[in-house]
């Protein structure tokens, strides 16, 4: 995969791309086009209902932030490429002298971070657009809350997806308490992620009569 943005491929592209044996786009990445995704059916159903709502004050707030959400959350996807790539270059430095040993690995270590924050981020972007699904599914249109509900469904399959990321970077951190704080921050995220999800499907389903 080169470097230009996954945004540039039409979906038989990323298909094909993603079962492909280059190993970029991997799971973070392509866990985070899904969440675009997820994003982008609350995004709907909050359009949906505000073109039917005589007052849409409330839902215009909302879908600027599933806006902003939806952008970032690009973004991440192919950071998570980028970093992908870092390490990879990293690994290829050369390492005949004992100067290049050192240089190669202040640039592991520096790419193994790297690897392991922007997961972090990105599922800390996830937990916010579960808040979003949270409130969008009290507010949208009944006969459209089951877009809402799909795309919760959605965001929690990619947070806990993209945390896998954070799995199997720790590793390669060499700085222990960085690494200590990179795993409690992912516990805590996976956790957020776990009960937000719940919360939004079960919010759901009591508006959809099937609680």
């Amino acid at each position: 995969m080169s470097e230009s943005s996954l945004w540039t491929l039409g979906l038989a592209e990323m298909r094909a791309a993603t079962a492909s044996d280059s190993p970029t786009p991997g799971g973070g990445s392509t866990a985070m086009v899904s969440a675009v995704f997820g994003v982008g059916l609350i995004l709907m159903a909050l359009r949906v209902s505000a073109r039917k709502a005589a007052d849409r004050q409330a839902l215009d707030p909302l879908i600027d932030s599933g806006e902003r959400l939806m952008a970032r959350m690009g973004e991440l996807a192919d950071a998570d490429v980028a970093v992908f790539e870092q390490y990879m270059a990293a690994l290829k430095r050369p390492k005949a002298t004992d100067e290049e040993k050192a240089e190669r690995r202040a640039a592991l270590g520096t790419a193994a971070m790297d690897a392991t924050e922007v997961p972090l981020t990105a599922a800390q972007a996830v937990v916010e657009a579960l808040d979003l699904a949270l409130r969008a599914g009290e507010v949208a249109d009944a006969h459209i809350v089951s877009d809402v509900a799909a795309g919760a469904a959605l965001l929690a399959g990619a947070g806990t997806a993209v945390l896998y990321n954070v799995d199997v970077n720790l590793g390669s951190v060499r700085d222990a308490a960085a690494a200590a704080d990179y795993a409690t921050s992912r516990d805590h995220l996976r956790s957020r992620i776990d009960n937000r999800g719940q919360a939004v499907a079960a919010s759901c389903r009591v508006r959809l009569g099937s609680a």
